[in-house]
C-alpha cells in the first residue's frame, strides 16, 4: 500500500514539473501594442519606431494598433480592460495618464490602480509656432502683442488635457494676458489655420513643426520643455525668455494592465529600453525632435504620482473642469 502511494505521488509530481510555466513561457503569440493616438502622431511614431526592436527581443510579432479619441483616455480605457497577461501593453501619452484624472467627467479608470507603469519612453517638447504674418519674433513679443490686444490672440490645440492646451494655459497665466483656446479634432486643420491665420499660435509638437519651419511656412518662437531640442538648438525655451518654470511638454509612455505579472512588466521593460537605446533609433527620435528616456518601472510610476496633482493645479487656474 505505501509503496503503490509512493508510487502515485511521484507520478503527480513528474506530471506537474512537466507542465510549463505560462510566465516563463511568455510571449507565445503575437502582442498587440495599443497606441492611444492616431496614426501618424508623436506617440504612433515611437510605437512604430520602437515596435520592430521589441518584436526581435520577443521572438514574437508586435502589432500596433491605433486606439485614439479623447485625448487618449479611449485607448487608455481599452487597456484597462484588457486580460493582464502581458499580451496587450498600451502606449499613451501624459494627457490620458495624468491630465484627465482631474477633469469632470473624469475618466473610466485610475491611472493608480488600473494601470502597471512599465517605461517613460521618450518625450516631445512643443514648439510656440506661428504664422510668418504674425508680427512677433519672440516669445516677449508676443505677450506684448497679446496684452495691447485682449481677447484677439488665440492658441489652437488638439483637445482639453492635451500637452498643447496645457502650454497655452501656461502661458495666458504666467503671463497675465487675455488668450482664448481653440480646440481641433486633427492636427492638420490645426496648422491649416494657423497657417492662415485664423489662429495666431499653437503649441505643437516638433514632428508636427519642424518641417513646416524649415520650409520657411512659420516660426517657432520658443520651446515649451526646460531644455532646448537636439533637433533645433538654436530655438530658446519659453522659460529662457523670461518664464522661468515653464514647462508643458508631452511624454509617452509604455503600460500594461493591473495584474499583469510582475516578471512579464520587468522582461517587457528590459526588452523595450534595450530597443531604445539602439544608436539609429536615438538619433532618428532626436532628429524628430523627441527626446528617448526609458526610465523604470518605479520611476515612471513616481512620475504619475507627482505629475497628477500638478496638472490639477494648472487646471484650476485655468477655470477648467477640474474635479
Amino acid at each position: 500500500m505505501a509503496r503503490n502511494f509512493a508510487r502515485v505521488l511521484l507520478a503527480a509530481t513528474l506530471a506537474l514539473l512537466a507542465i510549463p510555466d505560462a510566465r516563463a513561457a511568455w510571449p507565445e503569440r503575437p502582442i498587440t501594442l495599443l497606441v492611444a493616438s492616431p496614426s501618424g502622431s508623436p506617440v504612433d511614431v515611437v510605437a512604430r519606431l520602437i515596435g520592430p526592436g521589441m518584436a526581435a527581443a520577443f521572438g514574437q510579432p508586435v502589432v500596433v494598433q491605433n486606439v485614439p479619441g479623447s485625448a487618449g483616455v479611449i485607448g487608455v480605457e481599452r487597456l484597462t480592460r484588457s486580460a493582464p497577461d502581458g499580451y496587450t501593453l498600451g502606449l499613451s501619452g501624459d494627457a490620458a495618464v495624468v491630465v484627465r484624472v482631474s477633469m469632470e467627467p473624469p475618466p473610466p479608470y485610475d491611472p493608480r490602480r488600473d494601470l502597471a507603469p512599465i517605461s517613460l519612453l521618450a518625450a516631445a517638447p512643443n514648439l510656440l509656432f506661428v504664422a510668418n504674418g504674425v508680427p512677433a519674433r519672440d516669445v516677449q513679443e508676443l505677450v506684448a502683442l497679446a496684452r495691447a490686444r485682449p481677447g484677439a490672440l488665440s492658441f489652437a490645440h488638439t483637445g482639453p488635457g492635451t500637452s498643447q492646451h496645457i502650454a497655452g494655459e501656461l502661458l495666458r497665466q504666467m503671463a497675465s494676458i487675455d488668450i482664448v483656446g481653440v480646440s481641433y479634432n486633427n492636427v492638420g486643420a490645426q496648422m491649416q489655420d494657423v497657417l492662415a491665420e485664423r489662429v495666431t499660435m499653437t503649441f505643437a509638437s516638433a514632428v508636427t513643426t519642424l518641417p513646416r519651419i524649415r520650409a520657411g511656412e512659420g516660426r517657432a518662437l520658443g520651446v515649451s520643455s526646460a531644455e532646448r531640442i537636439a533637433a533645433a538648438p538654436e530655438i530658446p525655451t519659453v522659460a529662457e525668455q523670461g518664464f522661468p518654470g515653464f514647462a508643458a511638454a508631452a511624454w509617452f509612455g509604455l503600460l500594461a494592465p493591473a495584474g499583469t505579472p510582475l516578471a512579464v512588466v520587468d522582461r517587457v521593460h528590459r526588452d523595450a529600453v534595450a530597443a531604445l537605446r539602439a544608436p539609429a533609433l536615438q538619433s532618428r527620435l532626436q532628429e524628430l525632435g523627441i527626446q528617448p528616456v526609458g526610465g523604470t518601472p518605479t520611476e515612471f510610476s513616481e512620475l504619475i504620482d507627482r505629475e497628477i496633482p500638478r496638472m490639477a493645479a494648472v487646471l484650476e487656474g485655468a477655470r477648467l473642469r477640474a474635479r
